[in-house]
């Protein structure tokens, strides 16, 4: 068992790392043509963290599969998720979810659920490239998930503060956060870190990265991940691909802790243009 003293240090440092990014130069801030922010998968924000115009809209399709290493244990998600920019800075989210999972030498069952959360834009640094939204999420049904999905907390309620900061490029992604509505395996607080580059400068053909992330109110809480989100547009497709490699760190061999997530998304229009290629480099 991860002990309170612990996750208080892992929590410390994420506030620290979060802190001490740069200040802006007293520039005025814009959005001016860049290439969009990379976006963790698992630990996604519920609206583009570096979107500006209201009525951004992106539609996502979701699978995933987690698998025991021994004893037939499963877990598998169907997911369709809207994300809106409502206002410059207030965003939405609404996903429903059919879930089917077995226990080790256990029947198959079936569940399914809505997911909903709010974002709010913090800070939006231009100029440095820095940026930072608050976010609140809950989940019907409220009883504690039996699953294991990466970057979502089994409990039904969450709050998180969630970063973004980018040189060159490099991108670094943070979060930390509490949930709160159920019986914590640890303690309710939960984080995560990653970073993420494009597969050629200009990012037009998406990017690839690491994510790791620890959640106390899971059994087990650290999983790590390799990220692949190659973009389709250069193609003229108006859609990204993302392919997730998550492996649940410690976990016992009897419960669901390695598999793949794959993600269809509609991007939004700023981000089309610029994989068009509307925009300078």
């Amino acid at each position: 068992m991860i002990g309170g003293r612990r996750w208080t240090m892992w929590a410390t440092t994420l506030v620290s790392l979060i802190v001490h990014f740069p200040a802006p130069a007293g520039a005025e801030e814009t959005s001016e043509a860049r290439p969009p922010m990379p976006e963790p998968i698992l630990n996604e924000t519920t609206t583009d963290i570096d979107g500006t115009e209201p009525g951004e809209l992106e539609i996502e399709t979701n699978t995933l599969l987690l698998r025991s290493r021994a004893g037939g244990a499963f877990d598998l998600e169907f997911s369709q998720e809207i994300e809106l920019l409502l206002t410059k800075k207030l965003g939405a989210k609404i996903e429903p979810f059919f879930e089917r999972a077995a226990a080790a030498g256990g029947s198959p069952s079936n569940s399914g659920g809505v997911t909903g959360s709010l974002s709010w834009k913090l800070l939006q640094m231009f100029h440095d490239d820095f940026h930072l939204q608050g976010e609140i999420a809950g989940r019907v049904p409220t009883d504690r998930s039996t699953g294991v999905e990466p970057g979502e907390s089994p409990l039904p309620l969450s709050l998180d503060l969630r970063s973004g900061y980018r040189r060159g490029t490099w991108t670094l992604r943070a979060s930390m956060g509490v949930s709160a509505g159920g019986q914590s395996a640890h303690v309710p607080l939960r984080g995560s870190a990653g970073v993420f580059t494009g597969f050629e400068p200009t990012m037009r053909l998406g990017f690839w990265g690491i994510e790791v992330e620890a959640d106390g109110a899971r059994s087990d809480p650290a999983v790590v991940a390799l990220d692949l989100v190659p973009s389709l547009l250069s193609a003229k497709i108006p859609f990204s691909f993302g392919f997730v490699l998550p492996y649940s760190i410690g976990a016992d061999g009897k419960a669901p802790s390695y598999g793949f997530l794959v993600r269809l998304f509609i991007e939004s229009e700023r981000e089309r243009e610029y994989g068009r290629g509307a925009h300078g480099n």
